[in-house]
């Protein structure tokens, strides 16, 4: 039986010139569920390695280390000593593997550049590689990867990035150009990849706007040879955009408190209030979805229908339809970040103040549970050792430790 898990790596051992083996790498775009892409492959790696599919990372975040290590790169001004190697490490899990797939995510990895990619492909060759991108319509991506930006304590405005990337493209200020355009323009990052893998190996997943039941989970195992019973995805939560009142108020906490708490704040944002903490917080204010602005949808429309042009022109293995980028469901009434009021954002910090005091206070609870579950086990062990001490002094002695420990006479 082929395994992978993370403790045992993999056992099956195969030259992979003789096995016919696939190997499909999710490049992106970042904000198009890469989430729950990663986690529904680390959670289902077992069912995956049953069905003859490798998922070769043996942590949950060994995916990211492996693309830092490929593309060089530090993050928020670090590079662990973890990650290099780490790309390598990867690839040979693949290259052992004696099933007929291996499947790899990270949707920075779109980023690399042509001579990384050869590298890339060429640690895992001499298997087929295939390159695997999901897209949606442009406005959408906007969107959601200034939320994404915000989730990792950047305070730019909505209203700004956008701005800034449709009139400078790349060139916007970093991080935000390269960040978005060199990610989320799927003809820029497949022609680069093209110079690697052919085209007929290039996958593109169109997905629609968010909401409602994605199919990105079908059209993926699907493309990889999956069948639907395979694998347990029911349980992952999709991702889901943020509402513009959450949003907002996500991007002042990160201008107000993220400086004073340094490293540990984007810890925080994603342990406490991305999710469950700014749902919370805004449950008195509803969730008014967030859009573009005004002066930008018809560019955006625009621009989507060119980017669905050349990706019908390149030739490329879509699942999915193509329509599906340029005939997003209409937003209705979509808010932009900075025209919430400010009382429905002072609203919405006071509930998440009161969810986290509510956290705070189960957490001592928690503590002060385990500080007098230590204490006790402290006392037991102390009497035990009292026990044994007792055991050839008088009689009344070892009564005495019997008793303190709750002990009879048989």
């Amino acid at each position: 039986m082929n395994t992978v898990d993370g403790t045992d790596g993999v056992e099956a051992h195969m030259d992979g010139r003789e096995s016919g083996k696939s190997v499909y790498l999710h490049i992106g775009a970042p904000a198009a569920e890469t989430a729950f892409l990663h986690r529904a492959l680390w959670d289902n790696r077992r069912r995956l390695a049953d069905a003859g599919v490798c998922y070769p990372v043996t942590g949950p975040q060994e995916h990211f280390a492996a693309v830092m290590d490929l593309r060089e790169m530090s993050w928020g001004g670090r590079r662990e000593p973890s990650w290099d190697g780490a790309w390598a490490r990867m690839a040979e899990r693949a290259r052992e593997w004696d099933g007929p797939t291996v499947v790899f995510s990270q949707g920075l990895l779109g980023g690399a550049t042509e001579h990384q990619i050869k590298r890339a492909v060429a640690a895992l060759e001499p298997a087929d590689v295939h390159v695997v991108f999901a897209t949606r319509d442009l406005g959408w991506q906007l969107i959601l990867d200034w939320q994404e930006q915000i989730r990792h304590a950047h305070t730019i405005t909505f209203e700004r990035f956008v701005d800034d990337l449709v009139a400078r493209g790349i060139d916007a200020p970093g991080p935000y150009g390269e960040m978005f355009w060199g990610l989320h323009d799927p003809v820029r990052v497949l022609g680069a990849w093209e110079s690697a893998v052919p085209k007929e190996r290039v996958h593109v997943l169109a997905l629609p706007a968010p909401g409602g039941r994605s199919p990105l989970w079908d059209r993926f195992r699907t493309l990889i040879g999956v069948d639907a019973e395979t694998c347990d995805v029911g349980g992952i939560p999709a991702d889901e955009p943020l509402s513009a009142i959450e949003s907002e108020l996500l991007r002042r906490l990160n201008e107000r408190i993220g400086p004073a708490l340094g490293g540990d704040y984007e810890r925080m944002v994603r342990e406490h209030l991305v999710g469950h903490g700014l749902a919370e917080g805004t449950a008195r204010t509803g969730r008014p979805q967030m859009g573009l602005p005004a002066r930008h949808a018809e560019w955006a429309a625009e621009r989507t229908r060119e980017i669905a042009a050349a990706l019908r022109a390149a030739g490329y293995d879509v699942r999915g339809d193509l329509g599906e980028l340029t005939t997003s469901r209409d937003p209705g009434s979509a808010v932009l970040p900075g025209d919430v009021p400010d009382e429905l954002i002072a609203t919405a910090s006071v509930g998440v103040v009161a969810h986290l005091l509510e956290e705070l206070t189960q957490a001592h609870e928690r503590i002060g549970l385990a500080h007098l579950q230590s204490e006790m086990a402290e006392v037991r062990e102390n009497l035990r050792r009292l026990l044994e001490a007792a055991a050839s002094p008088s009689p009344a002695l070892q009564r005495a430790a019997r008793r303190a420990t709750g002990r009879r006479n048989p």
